[in-house]
């Protein structure tokens, strides 16, 4: 039951990967939107491949599922392979590269913080040389890096935090209505960048040491520097759940004045979710307890699957999906011409596929249904997506925005064009990160580098 929670992996990299290739088909094909919104999609179309090829290498490795405090005494580690050490460095070097996308997103998009000409090549630089250093040092340092990796993480959460504060004020305290476009797409992509943290919010910030420090203490061992651990996981928790509650702040406040939105919707379903997960985990703290100082026959399965539920379902469902209705509501790509509207409707088909597949086959973990039943329900599913999917697209167009229109009104955008040598540049970096990934993966099955 639980354990049949690590296939969703797979499923969500196969999505990461789609949704990223017809993303940049769609860039690709887009010619006038303004300059900053266009170089994003191209960013949100990597970060969607970059993070899918990461999820697919962690699941080829064949690591078991964490099942609690007590497996860490017979949980044996997988053999060590040259096809294991392969996916470890495909996986390292990706999900580094992801991280410095995700860093980089935030500077042209939603607001353009890096107006300049040569910001795409800077940006160009700075995604390749994040890319090798961290890699690298990766091999030397591995706990080290991975410290300062996940850490950076909370760079473009706490940029967009800010971005969504002030358009958010702007737009209740002095009645701008065009700030709502910098404001809800910043608020998504908080969302879509960091759900899995956010949907246990009021744990991180009540009794997380009563069970959550000593867990980590034992995962990452003895002779680790704990202090770089902690500092980060603070940081990271703090900021996340900060932006959280300052969405749903400003949500609440809006959805009295102006009514409800898929912002709101979001913010105060994480919300809910944070509280349940709350009273799920205080229920069985003896439990929990037991597990870590004395003995016990492992975690209730029941709790594992709510947990895996909520935490999957956020990172591999919502996220994407979020991603993806960022991409068609706030005008990224051209969606207007009928070739380009077959790739967005490809689009909303992958993601309601492989939704409805998805929280079937999780259903089925927890009650028992016939397998003639899920088929049917799925066959259900697919055929309402073919059918309903120019529906589906265009209730994520009703609302449209475009936030580069409302930054030209207050007169906070440059005119930019980046050439043609400047696009060259980028796409030589991206080349150069899958060669080095390749080759580096290579080296690392053939000698076990570090």
């Amino acid at each position: 039951m639980y354990s049949d929670f690590r296939s969703l992996e797979a499923i969500s990299a196969m999505v990461n990967i789609i949704l990223g290739t017809i993303t940049l088909i769609l860039a690709s094909r887009t010619k006038k939107n303004a300059w900053n919104e266009l170089f994003a999609a191209k960013l949100l179309g990597w970060y969607f491949i970059f993070m899918g090829i990461s999820m697919m290498s962690n699941y080829l490795q064949g690591q078991e599922l964490w099942r609690g405090p007590s497996t860490y005494t017979f949980v044996e580690a997988s053999e060590n392979t040259k096809w294991l050490r392969f996916n470890q460095m495909v996986e390292n070097v990706t999900f580094s590269a992801a991280v410095a996308i995700m860093c980089s997103i935030p500077l042209f998009f939603p607001y353009p913080f890096l107006q300049s000409e040569s910001g795409e090549r800077i940006v160009s630089v700075f995604i390749l040389l994040f890319t090798l250093v961290v890699s690298g040092f990766s091999i030397l340092f591995p706990f080290e890096t991975s410290m300062v990796r996940f850490g950076l993480r909370i760079v473009p959460l706490a940029i967009l935090g800010f971005v969504y504060v002030r358009f958010s004020m702007k737009e209740l305290k002095y009645g701008e209505e065009g700030a709502r476009s910098i404001s809800s797409s910043s608020g998504l992509l908080i969302l879509a960048m960091n759900a899995n943290w956010m949907t246990d919010w009021l744990w991180w910030i009540t009794i997380l040491e009563k069970w959550s420090t000593p867990v980590w203490v034992n995962s990452i061992g003895p002779d680790a520097p704990l202090e770089i651990f902690f500092i980060r996981q603070s940081l990271n928790l703090g900021v996340t759940t900060t932006c959280l509650l300052a969405i749903f702040f400003f949500e609440a406040i809006r959805t009295m004045k102006k009514g409800n939105s898929v912002l709101s919707s979001l913010s105060f379903g994480f919300f809910i979710v944070g509280i349940i997960s709350w009273i799920a985990d205080y229920s069985i703290l003896d439990t929990l307890e037991n597990c870590i100082y004395a003995t016990c026959d492992g975690l209730p399965e029941e709790w594992l699957i709510y947990n895996t539920f909520t935490n999957n379902l956020a990172r591999y469902i919502v996220g994407p999906i979020v991603l993806m209705f960022i991409l068609l509501n706030y005008d990224l790509v051209d969606t207007k011409s009928d070739e380009n509207g077959s790739y967005a409707r490809a689009m909303v088909i992958v993601l309601v596929v492989i939704a409805t597949s998805t929280v079937i086959e999780m259903i089925q973990s927890i009650i028992p249904i016939g397998e003639i039943i899920t088929s049917a329900i799925l066959a259900i599913g697919i055929a309402a997506a073919i059918g309903w999917e120019k529906a589906i697209m265009e209730k994520f167009l009703s609302t449209k925005n475009s936030t580069s229109n409302y930054l030209m009104d207050i007169k906070e955008i440059l005119h930019l064009e980046f050439n043609a040598q400047s696009h060259k540049m980028f796409m030589t970096s991206i080349a150069t990160i899958m060669a080095f990934t390749f080759i580096l993966s290579l080296l690392n099955a053939a000698l076990g580098l570090g």
